[in-house]
Order: structure tokens, then sequence, then C-alpha cells
């Protein structure tokens, strides 16, 4: 089977033998992944006969649930756990064959879910599995559709005295979860996973996730982390090990789950009245360590790959204390730039 290839927008393609038509020409089917390993997945399957099935003129609803399926041993519990609630969300249009389903059925299906009150976000996310899937089992028609738009809104950082002021109030074990996830860009499924035997001197290894399992009711320990450039190293202070303290090389550091420990930090903020999200802390470090250093090295000890969209768009974020500074220094130079002008204009006269 051919090798997948990497597109100028950076995912990987390969293109299989399907049939040959009645002119003789050969026909191959095209698979597209945000990863190598993925699209030489589906391909293989396809060249298999995993997914002959896609050919057929199934319904909707045999797309999502295929497509899902098909998915299962690829994506996290967690991410097909979100497939699963979005696809509860598509029942008004199960009955559609997806050969049949065209551009009005998909713009009213998205009026109704506006009706309906739901968030931009929400419907552009239900509208993407259904897109997948579609796309998924051959129909990769590009429909004419209007999706609400995001509404986006300057947003800053946590500052310095919030999470001071979060760190003294939390528990021990609350404090080991604020400090791994503000000072070295943890998320709360990795600082779940982590084990004594993670710790190395004064460095920590992360490379394994607590998530959500596939039926969204407990959690799994994955071995792997969320992504590819989460699998990394981060450098403790002695005050850091000294809370951590020691333990069995199988014994979890911080022995709370992912949901408990955003529980625990919900109550926390409210008790001191401070309103931001566990995973802002994680802003937090993005947006700190972007003023110290070059992106590169942020993307590597934050967990992001280098050059990473969603880092620049999504976590490096102002902080209002520091522009403050940065325009009281910019106001003072022009001002002098002013005087020394107008110093200047008055020995000429």
């Amino acid at each position: 089977m051919a090798k997948a290839k990497k597109l100028p927008s950076g995912n990987w393609r390969v293109q299989v033998y399907s049939h040959t038509d009645s002119n003789g020409r050969k026909i191959r089917e095209s698979f597209t992944a945000s990863t190598k390993a993925e699209a030489e997945m589906l391909a293989a399957r396809f060249a298999h006969n995993v997914d002959r099935k896609r050919e057929a003129n199934i319904t909707v609803k045999e797309a999502l649930e295929l497509y899902i399926d098909s998915n299962t041993n690829v994506l996290s519990p967690s991410t097909i756990d979100g497939y699963r609630k979005d696809m509860r969300r598509l029942e008004p249009i199960y009955h559609i064959r997806i050969r049949k389903i065209n551009s009005l059925d998909i713009q009213d299906y998205i009026q109704l879910l506006i009706n309906k009150g739901l968030s931009p976000k929400t419907v552009r996310n239900t509208y993407g599995l259904l897109r997948s899937a579609l796309s998924f089992c051959g129909i990769k028609q590009d429909f004419s559709i209007h999706l609400p738009s995001v509404k986006r809104s300057v947003k800053y950082a946590p500052e310095n005295h919030q999470i001071a002021a979060l760190y003294e109030s939390a528990s021990p074990k609350m404090k080991i979860a604020i400090s791994l996830a503000a000072f070295h860009s943890l998320r709360r499924g990795e600082i779940s996973a982590l084990t004594y035997g993670d710790l190395k001197g004064n460095t920590l290894y992360v490379h394994s996730d607590m998530v959500k399992s596939a039926d969204g009711k407990g959690w799994v320990h994955k071995e792997i982390p969320k992504t590819e450039s989460s699998n990394r190293t981060v450098y403790l202070t002695d005050e850091e090990l000294a809370l951590i303290g020691t333990g069995q090389p199988n014994e979890y550091i911080v022995p709370i789950l992912p949901g408990t420990i955003g529980t625990n930090f919900y109550n926390l903020k409210k008790k001191i009245g401070i309103e931001i999200r566990f995973h802002d802390l994680r802003v937090y470090f993005a947006s700190i360590s972007a003023t110290m250093m070059n992106e590169t090295t942020l993307a590597h000890l934050g967990g992001w790959k280098e050059g990473s969209s969603v880092l620049k768009q999504h976590y490096m974020k102002p902080i209002k204390t520091i522009d403050e500074q940065a325009a009281d220094k910019m106001n003072t130079f022009f001002k002098n730039v002013l005087e020394k002008s107008s110093h200047e204009s008055s020995l000429e006269k």
C-alpha cells in the first residue's frame, strides 16, 4: 500500500486503489488526516474491506456510528465520549440518507440548534462531527452553509497576586496541583496521572494522562499524553520537591481525579473571590513565559508543538499589570520627547 505523503497544509494523505471504471480508469480513494499514522490506518482499513460500508447509501445516524466506532482505538476515550454527546444533538437528521443530504438540510438543522440557544462553539463542534462523518463515508461535497460567528473578546491572563492567593489558600495536594499547572503548564489529567516513579531528582517526566472513559462514567489512566509534544520533562524547585515529598514508584503524587481537581479549584476560587478557571493556570504559564523566553523553549517546556498556532491564539494572553507598566513606560518616553522639544524651541527663541 502507498505510504502517506505530507501536504503543504501539514496534513498527511494516502491514496489507495479502489476500482477501475467502465473507461478503464483506475479510481483511487484518498485518505487525509492530521498524522501520518492515522492516514495510513484509514487507508489500510479501506484496502482490507473494513470500510466498504462507506459506499452504501446509509443514514446519517449509521454514518456517525461508523465514523465514531472506527476511531475508538485511535482517539482518546474522552474524545470518543465527546463525539457521542455531540452525536445525540444530530438526532433530528438521523433519518436522512447521506447521499441525499444537501446544504438546505444542514442549514435548517444548524438554525434549529441556534434557536435552541446553543452556543456558537457548540454548533460549530456539532457540525464538525457531522462533516467528518460524511467525509469519512465518501460524501466530500462542499456544503454551502453559514455557521454562527464566535465572539472573541480580549481576555487577560491571571495576575501574579491571584495565583499567589489561590496557592496560599489551598490544601497541600491542591498546592501541588496549582503549582504544576501555573508554573509548569500541566493539564489536570497529566497531574492526576503522575507517579513518584516519574520523579528523578528535581525533574518530573510527563508522559501519561488521566482521561474520561469512553462511556463518560469514569476515568482511565492512559500511558501516552494528550499529544506527542505533551511528552516532556519539567524542572522543579526545592520548595516544590519538599511539598511533593516521597512515595512508592507506582503511587500517585496527586491522588485526586481530574474532575475532583476541577471541583476543588472551583470551591477554592469562590471562597477567595477570584473568577478564573483551572485551565487559566496554563494560560498564566504561557503568558508569563512569553516575556522571559523564546517561543521554541516555551513550547518545549509547556507541552505545545513548536510553532503552535494554538499556543499563540489561545494561551499567550496579555497580562493587565504588565500592559499598564509597559504603557506607563511608553507614556513617560513620549512625554519626555515633547518636553525636550518644547525646551529646545524656547531656547531657539
